[in-house]
């Protein structure tokens, strides 16, 4: 005799329901997470971030600090066919309040330009705190869209703005020719770090090199932050010793530049010296900075691991 056994259908439809579930909650918050990320507007972010940018400049005021740079020139391969002195630089308050740099040692040896004399006297025109181009203005572009968020950083691509290139401003027309990747604090959307090339001519510029203690020719020099250079920036938040947020100040703490060489060139122009440079294979000139900050009246300096 053959027994037939009915096993009820529930708890298998109850394990089905059990799997089915957790993919349908995993969908749905997958889903909600991309109608939140549709839902941001990239430029009012960066809104956010050009006004927690020029903010930090008032923190600037109590900050004080120094800056080695580190040059080489380099072949197709990357490899380095010409160094160049490396020099540090300190930050100096001249007579009228207004922050400047001045070289206090070089790499080979050479005398800094009137170390020992005041601060009016020792102040270069170039700030190398700063970048060669305008942070603000490429924050301000019109051609932008978010490319992730995380809850370590929003990332925010931007395009070159071809409307401008032809600005009569030259920090306008640089910005707008820049590709670049810019990484925002999620809790302050200050920019924290940005990546780029110059994709358009817009940063291409001529100038005539400042020389303060050798003899050189004055001839029209060409920029080498240009069409084809690339870059990285990263700022580190140097917090006030005695847990004063407003004293707070976002340092550049690393820039990297790798810039187009011209073969033909001869001569190298930075920090007021002239730099003779001898016939080689190179291509790229690499420019490396690092800056150390420590806060008036704290002794608290800057730190990578924080």
């Amino acid at each position: 005799m053959i027994v037939l056994t009915m096993t009820p259908r529930f708890p298998l439809l109850a394990f089905l329901l059990a799997v089915a579930l957790p993919a349908i909650s995993a969908m749905s918050a997958a889903t909600a997470d991309a109608a939140d990320a549709a839902d941001v507007d990239p430029a009012a972010l960066l809104a956010k971030s050009v006004a927690a940018f020029q903010k930090n400049l008032a923190s600037q005021k109590h900050w004080n600090w120094s800056i080695a740079e580190t040059r080489i020139l380099t072949d197709k391969s990357g490899r380095g066919v010409h160094p160049l002195p490396s020099v540090t630089s300190e930050s100096v308050i001249r007579g009228d309040g207004r922050r400047c740099n001045a070289v206090t040692a070089w790499g080979d040896g050479h005398a800094p330009y009137m170390k020992d004399a005041d601060p009016d006297e020792r102040c270069q025109a170039y700030n190398a705190l700063g970048t060669p181009f305008d942070v603000a203005l490429l924050l301000k572009s019109a051609n932008a869209k978010l490319a992730g968020q995380t809850a370590a950083a929003i990332t925010i691509s931007v395009l070159p703005d071809k409307s401008h290139l032809k600005a009569a401003d030259y920090a306008v027309r640089c910005a707008a020719s820049i590709k670049a990747s810019i990484a925002l604090d999620p809790a302050s959307f200050f920019p924290v770090g940005i990546e780029g090339e110059v994709v358009e001519s817009g940063c291409d510029s001529q100038f005539i090199p400042v020389v303060h203690d050798e003899s050189a020719a004055r001839q029209p020099m060409t920029s080498q932050f240009r069409k084809g250079a690339n870059f990285r920036v990263s700022y580190v938040l140097q917090k006030d010793k005695f847990d004063n947020p407003a004293n707070a100040y976002w340092i550049s703490a690393t820039q990297h530049y790798s810039q187009p060489w011209n073969k033909d060139a001869r001569l190298l122009y930075y920090w007021g010296r002239q730099f003779r440079v001898p016939a080689n294979n190179a291509t790229r000139l690499v420019k490396d900075i690092e800056t150390t900050a420590q806060e008036f009246g704290a002794g608290s300096e800057l730190r990578f691991d924080k």
